[in-house]
């Protein structure tokens, strides 16, 4: 290997065991949840040892805000490439929402799992200060999205813009929680066409 080419494998190397890492608490956190689970496991079940996992994260919190890091920018990307300006608002949202909604479907273990971590964080002041955080940033993405919308002419200029961000936020986290907790009763596949007229409705010239 030349010296050019050392530092390139040692970070792959590096980024393979963070991702390894990753996925091995994904696991973990399914089968047991995520206040019984624990960090000699998640090495374990990884194949490496607790020296690796510190060099990468600082504890089980810190990794699993690097999970939620990773599927807040795999969204965000989604929702990105969902949209497009020169289409209506309807045709717009069917899009978002048949984005979300396909994340969250190929993620089976993942919503259970957030939502018992935003209950340890309703009880660690310092978890829910970080979990707001991750939620404005969601909240500024959304707003981004909808002046976007104004620009281009299909979003009207007469709403307030932060106060619709809030309600679609709600109304699709509402949404997902509904089909985690009621499955038979709401379809998200089902869901999608009358929540993109609704929201058009609300927000369309």
């Amino acid at each position: 290997m030349t010296t050019a080419a050392a530092p390139v494998a040692k970070r792959r190397r590096r980024e393979e065991t963070r991702q390894r890492l990753l996925d091995s608490a994904l696991s973990v956190f399914a089968r047991h949840g995520y206040e019984r689970a624990t960090v000699d496991e998640i090495v374990r079940e990884a194949g490496f040892s607790k020296g690796a996992f510190y060099v990468h994260f600082e504890s089980k919190d810190d990794l699993f805000w690097a999970m939620l890091e990773e599927r807040i920018q795999a969204q965000q990307e989604a929702l990105r490439q969902a949209l497009n300006v020169n289409e209506t608002v309807t045709a717009n949202e069917r899009r978002i929402l048949e984005a979300i909604f396909a994340l969250n479907k190929e993620e089976t273990s993942w919503p259970a799992l957030f939502l018992e971590f935003a209950a340890h964080a309703g009880r660690n002041e310092k978890v829910r200060a970080k979990l707001a955080t991750l939620y404005e940033r969601w909240h500024a993405f959304t707003t981004e999205m909808l002046h976007a919308g104004q620009e281009a002419g299909h979003v009207r200029e007469d709403i307030d813009v932060a106060f619709m961000a809030s309600a679609i936020i709600a109304l699709i986290e509402g949404s997902l929680m509904q089909s985690r907790l009621a499955p038979p009763a709401m379809r998200l596949d089902k869901k999608v066409e009358p929540l993109a007229q609704l929201l058009a409705r609300w927000l369309q010239v």
